[in-house]
């Protein structure tokens, strides 16, 4: 296989599998390097007791578009081989207290199923609906910016990432608050704030109008498991003389005398050299774990730890002995809320997580909404239900090792399991005494897993803060190091692999995008 690379790339989450494909389709042989058994990061795929689940890909929106960018995408990253099924018109229902509401496919539709529920607030969900259309027209050239070297990348920012800011500069919470003063609707228009993790007295604006015009059209699920990512992009990979290598550990990032990324070093002490290096470790764990120390990090760290993680999460995969069809499971998505006021929700359960239930749950049934999982696993269903959480029950344990954490540790999964497992029933009371395997992955399991510090699914969290910080960017101070991922630009797998895109057009010195036209 040989030591040298054109590019070397760490960390086989869909931010560096993308950056990796990019380069790879110009006829760069990349190496890509995963510390774990398993390629794909958040979207791969875990097995137990003859179930396979979902780790952290539930839905995807745009990609039934043949048109749409991320479709184009993908096609390119993956050799085309990549397909998707279309999820119900319906894919998202919000539920708050008792009262449910639909999230119907495309923008008209939307607006109308809104209107019919709120009669009173019709200019308001015109005007929002506006909003997030007018924000993503902004948000192009502010993720252009974040692909280009200093000094161009300051000499352009007020052209670039003036008019996003005027989005992103604020919360969700004050946005809406401007537009209506009727709660329950502020409630249900972010009712899949999960997506992105965190809250909307917290979340940036801009973060929240990404996420709602990338479903806005509906959403789709992958043919064959989230799996088929990793999967797909890997041959890409390999077709030009690359490589991706599970249980393969970078110890550090390797300098030349100069200061320069040359390649890295293994953690069994091997070393492969590159001209290149990019990073989907993660941007704080790439300062602090991976550069030499004394290396300069020119504010990245502290942008980073000023930022803060992202909300936490704990997750409940479900297998059961028989069919989604028999089962009578739904393919869309179920997002449950304790109470409107969102933000005093979740500020109540972090003051006392031990005494109240979890403001958010989330329901996903990914073998309903698979059309091969029948093939792969006949007469098995499974169900995902993810439960927001706080940091603070679990930091306790963050010392522990992974399967071997202690008793108390176990006994608050167990608590937590049957509070989920609670909310399972009273979505699907048929399911009443045929669960056949539950298993709890707790923000710990992100922390070994993901690299994670304090648990966060998603990394930084998508505050104002975040979005005006111009030291986060594809480049480093580094020469030849590359940022990728969730960190370059936002959050989720869309987010990451627009991050991914970002660091190739960073190390290609062009719009990397201006190779789909090829596809």
């Amino acid at each position: 296989m040989g030591d040298t690379w054109d590019a070397i790339v760490i960390g086989s989450g869909i931010g560096g599998l993308t950056a990796a494909a990019f380069l790879a389709r110009t006829g760069k042989r990349v190496l890509v390097l995963e510390r774990h058994s398993t390629a794909g990061g958040a979207t791969q795929v875990f097995r137990r007791a003859g179930y396979e689940w979902d780790a952290g890909l539930h839905y995807m929106g745009e990609v039934h578009r043949p048109q749409a960018g991320l479709t184009r995408i993908f096609d390119h990253i993956s050799g085309g081989k990549l397909e998707w099924e279309r999820m119900p018109d319906v894919y998202n229902r919000i539920v708050i207290g008792d009262r449910s509401y639909d999230f119907p496919s495309g923008a008209a539709r939307f607006k109308e199923r809104m209107k019919e529920y709120f009669p009173a607030e019709t200019e308001a969900i015109d005007r929002y609906v506006d909003m997030v259309f007018e924000a993503n027209r902004a948000a192009k050239p502010f993720f252009a910016h974040r692909s280009l070297p200093q000094p161009a990348a300051d000499a352009l920012y007020d052209d670039l990432c003036g008019p996003f800011r005027g989005f992103s500069d604020r919360t969700v919470t004050e946005v809406l608050s401007e537009l209506t003063g009727d709660e329950e609707l502020r409630a249900v228009l972010c009712g899949h704030f999960g997506d992105y993790c965190l809250n909307p007295g917290r979340a940036s604006f801009g973060m929240h109008a990404m996420l709602i015009r990338h479903y806005i059209d509906g959403a789709n699920f992958p043919v064959g498991g989230s799996g088929r990512l990793a999967e797909t992009i890997s041959d890409v990979i390999r077709a030009e003389g690359g490589a991706v290598l599970v249980a393969a550990e970078v110890a550090s990032v390797l300098l030349s005398e100069s200061g320069e990324a040359r390649g890295v070093i293994m953690a069994d002490g091997r070393e492969f050299l590159a001209p290149v290096v990019i990073s989907d470790a993660g941007a704080l764990n790439t300062m602090t774990r991976l550069l030499p120390q004394g290396a300069d990090t020119a504010g990245i760290t502290e942008s980073c730890l000023a930022i803060g993680p992202s909300l936490t999460w704990v997750v409940l995969n479900i297998g059961l002995k028989e069919s989604a069809a028999d089962l009578g499971l739904e393919c869309g998505n179920i997002w449950a809320h304790t109470g409107a006021d969102i933000d005093s929700q979740v500020a109540a359960y972090e003051a006392d997580p031990h005494g109240r239930p979890m403001p958010l749950y989330f329901l996903s049934f990914p073998s309903a909404k698979d059309p091969q999982w029948e093939a792969r696993h006949p007469g098995r269903a499974t169900i995902d239900i993810c439960g927001l959480t706080s940091w603070s029950l679990f930091e306790p344990y963050a010392d522990t090792a992974w399967m071997n954490r202690g008793t108390k540790y176990e006994e608050l999964k167990e608590r937590l399991s049957a509070e989920l497992l609670d909310q399972v029933l009273r979505f699907c009371p048929q399911l009443a005494g045929k669960i056949d395997h539950v298993e709890l992955a707790t923000p710990l399991s992100f922390n070994h897993f993901l690299g994670r510090r304090h648990g966060d699914f998603m990394s930084l969290a998508h505050t104002p803060q975040r979005f005006a910080d111009r030291a986060l960017s594809a480049h480093t101070p580094v020469p030849n190091l590359y940022l990728s991922g969730q960190d370059v630009v936002a959050a989720g797998v869309s987010g990451a692999i627009v991050g991914g895109v970002v660091a190739a057009s960073a190390v290609l010195g062009r719009d990397a995008l201006e190779d789909l036209t090829a596809v």
